[in-house]
This record gives structure tokens, sequence and C-alpha cells, in this order.
């Protein structure tokens, strides 16, 4: 019975270990931030070397937080931003899933600064994995967030993300426009934070162009970023520092500059070809050869695709060599997979199709052993954990007295006591939760089925206090919306969004019922934040949707929870499942196999 005990303690603190403590998360690491300095080198440390190495620099990741040099918030983050760097879907999914898991630490929760950080990790998963709908809702509370920290360039910067979004979200127009506004807020500013958001709003701008044929719209926006460049780097003393990512001597500046400028060729000579102007893209890439930037392995790579369309495969074939030369044999490497792919690329713009298909099939399978190869990693750090703490165990117990034998055996009695009466309570609260849940269903259902005949019996003209304008019934159109008060405004909006069920379009936000009743947008948030209980028009979407879902669960005990999200208006499975356990506390299988 005693060596029963034994291994529920060996296993409780294995799967304490495992689980990173959570619950007293946010007071470690705040008391481990004293050791910032350590923690500054890991992490310098660990990004150094993750390009190469990923698999060692994720076990230093590990072997940090195990030892505490590394607390686990930062431990997380920092495995979020390498994951990020990465092109492979699988990681970036990982990150995805432990920033939105970080968005509800309690240390995140207090402290803008980590809040910007996730948010800004979960732009760049977003944005790498192609999820335009995530990326938007992201970029949107990051610029909200922004603006709240009173951080303008980067706010601007973040407005031009989110124009490039849109665009792949169908509004180009709209999207464009965005980006010019920013980069015309932007443009002449005399302080670093805004130049280094100004030439990266105008990469998205560029970004778009390319996207949308206009390659044309490419050479100015790039000459652009080039004179302010030439600028900055000529006229030093006269901006503003403004950023912890200043340049802080000569150097610095001249890399910083070189840089940007080099990418700016780099963009023109790409267009020059798509126009047809070869003799231009060529001297852009004369012009890129003379950079510091342009003699670096990234930025060989960077026009490598230029010059395989102007016909110069054996310089694009040469660069990916050299690449493949600086790994020194080791490609058992994702950046190594990038290069097979690359040249599968290059194969087949020349027609050697059978090369192609080798080089693609050597890229997948060689992705597939590197997962492989991580997954299996991590598990030997796990072991590796528990069996450190089974030898300490092992230890404490040959050290421990025979004539103790008897206490752990009256022990073992003992817990198996409590193990027991432990199961009889654990099943008596679970039944007690089951009816308290099932009696908070109905009270949930009653009070929507009242909400509804509520509703149903008010749709004629709204009653409006003594002196004031009456808001039209729903099936009208007021003459004057600007002249209804918020609270008659809002029962108008909202009566109109729920009688035509706006709020099951995916897309049903601010801008879509500015649009649908003529109205600016201050004007519609105030109707909602003002003229109700709703902190927003988002807040009074999410609710309507809510409801109906749970109208949807009670009324169609074959659809399945997937179908109900997406028929209710929620364009994302997860966030609707959250949504609705944080509104109603259980789980939408929980409400409908209750609701029975």
């Amino acid at each position: 019975m005693w060596r029963i005990y034994l291994l529920i303690v060996v296993s409780i603190a294995v799967a304490e270990s495992f689980t990173g403590c959570s619950h007293k998360g946010g007071t470690a690491d705040m008391r481990q931030e004293v050791q910032g300095v350590d923690t500054s080198y890991i992490e310098a440390r660990v990004q150094a070397i993750y390009e190469e190495e990923p698999e060692r620099a994720l076990s230093m990741i590990e072997s940090a937080e195990i030892s505490g040099s590394l607390p686990s918030l930062r431990a997380n983050l920092l495995r979020a931003r390498l994951f990020t760097m990465s092109v492979n879907n699988q990681r970036q999914e990982t990150a995805q899933s432990l920033c939105e898991q970080l968005l509800h630490n309690d240390t995140v929760k207090r402290s803008p600064a980590y809040q910007q950080m996730v948010l800004e990790l979960l732009v760049n998963a977003s944005r790498m994995r192609h999820d335009d709908e995530q990326w938007m809702r992201w970029a949107v509370q990051l610029s909200e967030l922004l603006q709240q920290r009173h951080y303008e360039s980067e706010a601007l910067r973040t407005e031009a993300e989110i124009g490039l979004v849109m665009t792949h979200l169908g509004q180009v127009d709209e999207g464009m426009a965005k980006i010019d506004h920013a980069l015309k807020l932007l443009d002449g500013q005399k302080d670093f934070s805004s130049l280094l958001s100004f030439i990266l709003a105008s990469k998205r701008k560029i970004t778009v162009l390319r996207e949308t044929g206009r390659h044309a719209d490419i050479p100015p926006v790039a000459q652009r970023i080039q004179d302010c460049l030439a600028d900055f780097e000529q006229n030093p003393s006269s901006y503003v520092a403004g950023s912890p990512q200043a340049p802080k001597s000569e150097k610095e500046r001249t890399e910083y500059c070189d840089f940007y400028g080099a990418q700016a060729m780099a963009f023109k000579a790409a267009a020059y070809v798509e126009m047809g102007d070869a003799a231009s893209a060529r001297r852009e890439l004369q012009l890129f050869d003379q950079t510091r930037y342009g003699h670096t392995n990234d930025g060989r790579k960077m026009i490598a695709p230029t010059l395989g369309k102007l016909g110069d495969y054996a310089t694009m074939l040469a660069i990916y060599a050299d690449a493949e030369a600086e790994m020194r044999g080791d490609t058992m490497r994702y950046d190594y997979a990038e290069i097979l792919l690359a040249r599968s690329e290059a194969a087949e713009s020349r027609g050697l199709l059978a090369a192609s298909l080798d080089y693609r099939k050597r890229y997948e399978q060689l992705t597939q052993t590197l997962n492989d190869r991580l997954h299996r990693n991590q598990t030997h750090v796990y072991a590796a954990r528990y069996h450190a703490q089974e030898q300490q165990m092992e230890i404490a117990r040959q050290n421990a007295e025979l004539t103790r034998m008897n206490y752990y055996i009256s022990m073992g009695v003992l817990i198996t006591l409590l193990a027991v009466a432990f199961a009889i309570y654990f099943f008596r609260q679970k039944r007690m939760l089951y009816h308290k849940n099932r009696v908070l269903v109905e009270l949930i259902s009653g009070a929507i089925e009242y909400k509804r005949r509520y509703q149903t019996a008010h749709q004629s003209p709204l009653a409006a206090p003594q002196g004031e304008v009456a808001a039209p019934a729903v099936s009208e159109t007021p003459a004057d919306p600007n002249s209804m008060t918020d609270e008659q405004l809002f029962h108008y909006i909202s009566g109109v969004i729920l009688q035509e069920q706006l709020f099951l379009n995916p897309v049903c936000d601010r801008q879509t019922i500015t649009d649908r009743f003529g109205l600016s947008e201050k004007r519609v948030g105030a109707a909602f934040s003002k003229g109700s209980n709703y902190k927003s028009l988002a807040s009074f979407v999410r609710d309507s949707r809510l409801e109906y879902a749970c109208q949807l669960l009670r009324q169609n005990p074959d659809m399945t929870i997937g179908s109900v999200a997406q028929a209710s208006g929620f364009s994302n499975h997860t966030r609707f499942t959250a949504d609705f356990k944080a509104r109603y506390s259980v789980s939408p299988t929980e409400f409908r196999t209750l609701s029975k």
C-alpha cells in the first residue's frame, strides 16, 4: 500500500510540473522578474540559435524554466515568438494557442506592455497562417490598445495592417484608403518611431499593390522609403528617438538605413520585372548588390525570385547553394526545407517538372521528419523531468528507516479512506452541479423566450419620454435619425438588426451598421454605449447571436455545434464556444444536454 502512496505522490508532482503551476503563475512571474539580466541573456541566446537549431533552442527554454532562470510567462512568450518565426503551420497554430492562453494570464491582464507583446505575436501568427479573420481580429485589438497607450505612430502602423487585411477580405479600395491615410499622417514626422511605422506601412502598401497587379505604382512607394531613409541618415540630429528600437550609434543607423533601403531596391526590381522593364530591374539589382544587406544570405534570397524571372537561373540556384553550404551538411532543419521548396519552384519555372516534383517530395518528407523530431525532443524533456523527480523519491525512500514501514502502511490506509470520502463528495458535488446547471439553463431559456416575446410585442413605434421625439417603428425609416436620442436610436437600430437578423452575418460590425443607416461610427457607438445597457454594438451583436444559438440548440438536436455556430453568425467555432461559456457559464453541448 505504501508503494501505491509513493506512486500517487510522484504522479501528482509530475502532473504539477507539466501544468506549469498555472494558478500561481502571475505571482511567480512577478517575483522572478528580478532576474531580468539573466532572463534577457537567455532570451537573446535562444533566439540567436533558433533558426539553425530549433530543437536545441526549445530544450534550452525548457531547462531554463525548470531551473527557475526563466519565468513561466516569459518562457511561453519566447516560445510563441520563436514559433511565429517558423514557416511551419503547426508551429504557427501552437504560437496562436499559447498567446490566446497568455491573454488570460493575470500578469498579462495587469500589464498593457505584456498585452501589446502578446497581441503583436497573435497578429504575426495570423499573418503567417493567412488566417485573415483572426488577423483582422487581433490587429483591431492591438490598434485599440496602442491608442489607449497613446502610441500614435504604432497605432497608425497597425491601421495599415488592418488595411492590408481588408484587401484580402475583398474591400480593396477601403483597405488601400486606410493604408494611404496612415501613410499620410506618418510621412514627414521627425521621430524614429514614426519613421519606422511609415516604412512598415509602406511595405504593407507594396504588398497590396503586388497582390492586385498594380506593379507600376510600387517604385514610387519604394523610392519614398529611400528618400526618408536618406534624410534620416544625413540629418539624424533632427529626429527624436521616440522608440527603444532607435539606432544608438552611427554604425547602427547606417545598418538600419542599409537594411530597409536595400529592401526598397528589391521591391523596385521585382516591380520592374513584372512591368517588363528588365533594364531598370537589373539596375536596381546592381544597386542592391552594393549594399551590406545585399551580401547577406537573407538579402540574396530576397532577390532570388526576381533573378529567376530575369532568366538568371544559375545565380538564383547559386544563392540557394551558398545557403546550403553555410549549413555545413546539417540539412535536418527548416531553412533547408525552404531551400528545397525554392529549388522545386525554380525547376518548375524552367520546365524541369520531374526535378521539381522530386524537390517537392523531399521538402514534404523533411518537414514531416523535423516535426516528428520536435515532438520526440519534447517527450524526452518531459521524461527527464519525471525521471529526476522519481530519483529524488527513491533516494528519500532508501534513506528512510525500516521502522517507518508501519507509518507508510497506516498512511496508505488513511489515503484509501480519504479517497473513498473524496469520491463520495465528488459525485455528490457533480450531481448538485448538474441540477444547478439544469436550473440555470431553464432560467436562460425562459429569459430568452420572454425577451423574444417582449420584442415581438414592441415592434410598434416606441414610446418616448414626454417632450421627446418617439423612435420610429422598425418597419419605418426615420426622417432624421440624428434627431433621435441615443436611447431611441438604439431601440430603432437594434430592432432592425433583430427583425432583419443582420447579426447572422459574420461580418456584421460597426462599419456595416453605419453603411446600413447612413450614420457616423461615433453616432452608432454612442447609441449602444450610452443609450443601452450594452458596452458596444459588438457586445449587442454577440449577445444576439448567442441567444439565437440557444434556440437552435434546443430546437435542432441533430445540428452539430459547428453548424450552430455558423448558423448563428460566428465565423469561428472555438470563439463561439468560448463566448457561450463566458456568457452562460455552460458550454453549448452542456446547454443542449440540460435542455432536454
